[in-house]
């Protein structure tokens, strides 16, 4: 926005004199949140393809995808408008989406649209958003996650609310959400591991000359004792 001075009087609002003094120039713009770079660096480090999709102008979006970090690692990284994405077919977006970052002038039926195209393609799709034309994106993907100042009809589809509306909220949520079912899945595969071994040499025992190689105690005092360590091993290891 420029400021400029003037001595002539004007009479129509709608056109300004020739003889201006120029004072300055100055912009607004609204700041970044402090996590917002790291929390998309940490969700990208952790496999996670992420997509801002505005109603901002071209420039406007590409500059904020920047500054965020989305466009920083992939030198095939692609900005686009609502009218470029209407101009290709699925075909087409499907073959762009591991590249695409940001659009542009975006309408919620592009949202929609690109929901959509990511779940065939086989990914596991989250979609964030806090306004009405948010809800049927939000409803569609695999988890919906609403902002917690956003409307009601956005929180009634989604499947998570983040009340602090942050995007840290959501890395963070993803973080404890892999630790729990690597967690899981390796006490599983222990158990089955322990009491596998049991059951064939329980099984077997008898065609080798063995009538009861594991008493019941044993197969007690077994299970006692390794899930007794397994439980200590696991409460200590990092996640």
């Amino acid at each position: 926005m420029a400021v400029a001075t003037t001595e002539s009087p004007i009479s129509n609002h709608r056109e300004l004199p020739n003889n201006l003094t120029l004072l300055g120039i100055f912009a607004m713009r609204d700041a970044l949140r402090t996590t917002a770079y790291h929390s998309v660096k940490t969700a990208k480090e952790a496999g996670v393809h992420v997509v801002m999709i505005t109603g901002d102008a071209k420039e406007t979006a590409q500059a904020i995808g920047s500054d965020v970090g989305l466009l920083s690692d992939d030198k095939w990284a692609t900005v686009i408008t609502s009218t470029e994405l209407a101009e290709k077919s699925d075909n087409e977006l499907k073959q762009m989406l591991p590249h695409l970052y940001v659009v542009a002038r975006a309408y919620p039926n592009d949202k929609s649209r690109l929901v959509k195209l990511a779940k065939e393609l086989g990914w596991v799709v989250g979609m964030t958003g806090d306004g009405v034309n948010d809800a049927p994106a939000v409803k569609n993907a695999d988890v919906g996650f609403a902002m917690g100042s956003g409307t009601e009809i956005t929180k009634e589809s989604s499947d998570i609310v983040v009340l602090d509306d942050n995007f840290s909220s959501i890395t963070k949520a993803m973080l404890y959400g892999r630790t729990l079912f690597k967690s899981i899945r390796k006490f599983l595969i222990f158990q089955l591991t322990v009491n596998i071994s049991a059951i064939l040499v329980a099984f077997f025992g008898p065609f080798f000359g063995f009538d009861l190689p594991l008493t019941m105690t044993q197969l007690l005092w077994i299970n006692i004792i390794m899930d007794t360590l397994a439980g200590l091993a696991f409460a200590g290891e990092a996640a």
